[in-house]
């Protein structure tokens, strides 16, 4: 596994510059109500899943990602609400990339 923590960019002009986008890739639960044998289940994988968004915090045991924001009134760029939110624990997290902006370069 190749967890990292992603570091904020704490000198960012626009406040959401301050959350870089990235790519969490994590294993969910599994579970099945239908009969099967035993040794189907111990075959069984846990399926990988990926959350896309700007990572807000990775602190006291869990990642927070969201992937929509709204800007308040004032010209200032201030973010006033966050949307699509997902709190994933650090347990499950097998890998986290920063997704780079080439636009931006």
């Amino acid at each position: 596994m190749t967890k990292k923590k992603i570091q904020l960019n704490t000198r960012a002009t626009r406040e959401i510059d301050k959350y870089p986008m990235v790519a969490v890739y994590w294993l969910d639960i599994c579970s099945d109500s239908s009969w099967q044998s035993m040794e189907g289940c111990k075959k069984a994988k846990l399926p990988t899943c990926v959350t896309h968004g700007h990572l807000l915090t990775q602190a006291k045991g869990v990642t927070r990602v969201f992937g929509d924001y709204s800007l308040s009134d004032s010209e200032d760029g201030k973010i006033e609400e966050i949307g699509n939110t997902t709190i994933i624990p650090n347990s499950v997290i097998i890998e986290i990339k920063k997704i780079v902006d080439k636009s931006k370069k």
